[in-house]
């Protein structure tokens, strides 16, 4: 399991157009919204750019997490998933290795948000927050991997990268990565605040508060993580 868990973390960041794709959009986004839009709220330009760039970062992060399913499909295309079959790898073990390589992946996008906000938009937070942050939103995007894992053995080709696409702009949304849930409507509001998005993005947004993550934000990642790996586990066993 070690040796192929090198193999995943490897491939990950050897993987030029995946990391500028899932970096250069949600960056686009967060230029568009704090430079070039008059969408920031009267006296709060530091708040407004401090939030967005966490929602940004969460974004970005989560479609890098959630597109290992597309890897995952053209390895099956390819017939990868027979010669493991006759490994010692465990099930487990290998919905464990494309977890934490498909999340260990997204660390790259998540700097690059972080790094946008303090030197393009001048956020300014306490030396500890910055680190604080980047763990924190890469924990939360744990069960985007776990999906994404799921998606690639449960479809194949094209169909797997338009399902995951769908479900990663309507999880955005959702979760309010692109627009705060204050402004959702009030049964939405309610459904939005269960998603693994907001509370991903609820992480990062707690701690420019200087506040610690809920317990139930602790616990929607944690349920929604081992209800996606349990689908992922299950579907490579079908598949193979």
């Amino acid at each position: 399991m070690r040796s192929y868990l090198r193999l995943e973390l490897v491939r990950g960041f050897r993987n030029p157009v995946g990391l500028v794709m899932l970096t250069v959009f949600p960056l686009g986004l967060y230029l568009l919204w704090t430079k070039v839009l008059d969408v920031v709220p009267q006296g709060q330009v530091g708040d407004f750019a401090a939030y967005t760039m966490v929602s940004m970062a969460t974004y970005g992060a989560m479609g890098g997490a959630l597109f290992v399913g597309g890897a995952i499909a053209l390895e099956r295309s390819k017939g990868w998933l027979g010669q493991l079959a006759v490994t010692p790898l465990p099930a487990h073990g290998y919905v464990t290795a494309k977890l934490l390589g498909g999340a260990t992946g997204v660390l790259p996008s998540i700097l690059v948000m972080l790094a946008a906000g303090a030197l393009l938009s001048g956020v300014r937070l306490p030396f500890g927050t910055w680190p604080a942050l980047v763990v924190l939103i890469w924990v939360g995007v744990l069960p985007f991997a776990a999906l994404g894992i799921a998606f690639g053995y449960t479809m194949k080709g094209q169909s797997a990268n338009l399902a995951m696409m769908a479900v990663y702009f309507g999880l955005s949304v959702l979760g309010g990565l692109w627009l705060p849930v204050q402004a959702m409507p009030e049964g939405m509001r309610t459904l939005a605040e269960y998603s693994p998005a907001y509370q991903a993005g609820s992480l990062g947004w707690r701690a420019l508060e200087g506040r610690p993550p809920t317990l139930t934000s602790l616990a929607v990642l944690a349920a929604w993580t081992l209800l996606f790996c349990a689908l992922a586990v299950w579907r490579y066993r079908r598949a193979v």
